[in-house]
C-alpha cells in the first residue's frame, strides 16, 4: 500500500495530484482543514490536508473498485467526461458528491448547478476572500514602495539642486543639469553617488567647451577685460612670463588703464623684470600708435582699465576700444571670490563685447567652482586660465572643467 499526504488549497488540486502520483484507483482516506504560516510567518492561511492511498491492500479497495464497475452506485461513483471514474472517499456519500463537484469544476465539465455549488462552497469562498485580501495588501505595499521611491528621488533631486545653487549655479540651470543626470542615471539613490554623476552630466553637456583653451599660437593681439580688482594686470604678467620663459614668441605689453593710480607703473615693473616692451594708450584714439610701437612683437597682451560694467557707458566705451584694436581674442577676467550672481550679471552685460574666452582668478581663495561651468554654458566660451595666487609666474594653471569639478568629490 502506498500512502500520500497532500496539503492543497482546494479539492480539485488534490484530485489532480492524487491521480498523477497514485493513479485513478487511489482512495481518499481522510480530509481535514489545517492552518499554515505564510509570508515569513506573518500570516496564517487555511489549507486542506488530504490523505490518499493506492494498492491492492488498501482497505475497501476491492469494494471501491466494485462500486465503480457497478451501474447501481451512480450516487457514489460517476464517470467523468473523459471516461475515467471519479475518486471517492469511503467516509460518506456527501463527501463523494463533493468530490464529483470538485473534479467537475476543475475539468470544466458538469452541469451549471454543480459549478454554482462549487463556487458557493464555504471553502472556496474563504479562499477567494483570502486571495482578495492578499491582493489588496500587495497593491497597498506596491503603492507605499512607489511613494517612498518617489519621495527619495524628490529629496535627492532637491538636495542636488540646492548644492548646485550654493556652488553658484543659477536655479533653472541647476534644475536642468539635475534632470539630465537623473535621466542618464535613474538608479542613483544617494547624494555621494549622484554628485560625480552630476559632474559627468555637466561635462557631457558642455562637450568641447569643457576643455581648457589658452591663447592660440596664431593669435597676435589678446585683450583682457573685466571689473575692478579681479587681478587682470597680475594675470597678464603671469601669461607674459610663461611665453617669455618658453622663448618661442616675442611678447609686448600694452595698457589702456590710465585711470587707476600706479596702474601703468605696476605693469612697467613687470615689463622691466621680463625685459619686454610696454606701450601706453590713453583712449582708443592713441591705440593705433601704441600698437605700432609693438610691431616687432609676436604676441601683444592688452590690459584694459577695470571699470564698473553695470554702467552702460562702460560697456559702450569698452566696445569702442575693442572695435579699434580688433584683438584676435578677447578674454573676460572674473574673480571666484565675487558673488556668483554678480559674475553672471557681468557676463550677461559683456555679451555685446564678443568675449570668446574666460579667465578666473583667486581659485585658491574659494571652494566653490560651480560658477565656472555655469558661465561657460551661458557665454559659450571655454576657460583659458585659472590663477591660484599672487606669485608670478607660478600661480596660474590650464585646467579642464572636469579637473575643476573634481573638488565636488573632495579633490583639489
Amino acid at each position: 500500500m502506498i500512502v500520500r499526504r497532500y496539503v492543497v488549497k482546494d479539492m480539485p488540486e488534490a484530485v489532480v495530484s492524487i491521480r498523477k502520483e497514485l493513479g485513478k484507483d487511489a482512495v481518499i482516506l481522510s480530509t481535514k482543514k489545517i492552518r499554515v504560516r505564510k509570508w515569513l510567518g506573518l500570516r496564517w492561511q487555511t489549507r486542506i490536508e488530504v490523505t490518499a492511498a493506492a494498492g491492492s491492500d488498501v482497505p475497501l479497495a476491492q469494494q471501491v473498485a466494485a462500486e465503480r464497475r457497478s451501474p447501481s452506485t451512480g450516487d457514489l461513483a460517476e464517470e467523468s467526461g473523459d471516461g475515467t471514474s471519479e475518486l471517492r472517499s469511503p467516509d460518506s456519500t456527501a463527501f463523494a458528491v463533493s468530490m464529483r463537484q470538485a473534479v467537475a469544476a476543475y475539468q470544466g465539465v458538469g452541469t451549471k448547478r454543480e459549478l454554482r455549488d462549487v463556487q458557493t462552497s464555504p471553502d472556496l469562498s474563504m479562499v477567494l476572500q483570502e486571495l482578495a485580501t492578499l491582493k489588496g495588501l500587495l497593491a497597498e505595499r506596491r503603492e507605499q514602495e512607489s511613494m517612498a521611491t518617489g519621495a527619495r528621488e524628490r529629496t535627492l533631486e532637491a538636495s542636488l539642486q540646492s548644492y548646485l545653487e550654493q556652488e553658484g549655479i543659477e536655479r533653472t540651470q541647476a534644475e536642468r543639469w539635475v534632470q539630465a543626470m537623473r535621466k542618464a542615471h535613474p538608479d542613483a539613490d544617494s547624494f555621494a553617488e549622484a554628485v560625480p554623476l552630476l559632474a559627468s552630466a555637466i561635462i557631457s553637456e558642455l562637450a568641447n567647451l569643457s576643455q581648457p583653451c589658452p591663447i592660440r599660437k596664431e593669435s597676435r593681439t589678446v585683450a583682457f577685460i573685466g571689473p575692478t580688482g579681479v587681478g587682470k594686470t597680475t594675470t597678464i604678467a603671469k601669461i607674459a612670463a610663461l611665453h617669455v620663459l618658453a622663448g618661442q614668441r616675442r611678447v609686448g605689453l600694452l595698457t589702456t588703464d590710465t585711470f587707476r593710480i600706479a596702474a601703468v607703473q605696476q605693469l612697467q615693473t613687470y615689463a622691466e623684470i621680463l625685459n619686454v616692451p610696454l606701450a601706453v594708450a590713453d583712449g582708443e584714439d592713441e591705440l593705433p600708435a601704441a600698437l605700432a610701437e609693438l610691431a616687432a612683437c609676436d604676441l601683444i597682451l592688452i590690459d584694459t582699465a577695470g571699470r564698473n560694467f553695470r554702467k552702460q557707458g562702460t560697456i559702450e566705451s569698452t566696445q569702442r576700444l575693442l572695435r579699434t584694436m580688433e584683438p584676435d581674442e578677447a578674454m573676460l577676467v572674473l574673480s571666484l571670490t565675487s558673488k556668483a550672481s554678480d559674475c553672471r550679471r557681468i557676463a550677461e552685460l559683456c555679451k555685446p563685447l564678443a568675449v570668446n574666452k574666460l579667465v578666473f582668478t583667486k581659485l585658491d581663495e574659494t571652494q566653490s567652482v560651480g560658477v565656472i561651468p555655469s558661465l561657460v554654458a551661458m557665454l559659450g566660451a571655454p576657460v583659458a586660465y585659472v590663477t591660484t595666487g599672487q606669485n608670478v609666474p607660478d600661480d596660474i594653471d590650464i585646467v579642464s572643467i572636469e579637473q575643476l569639478l573634481a573638488r565636488w568629490q573632495g579633490g583639489e
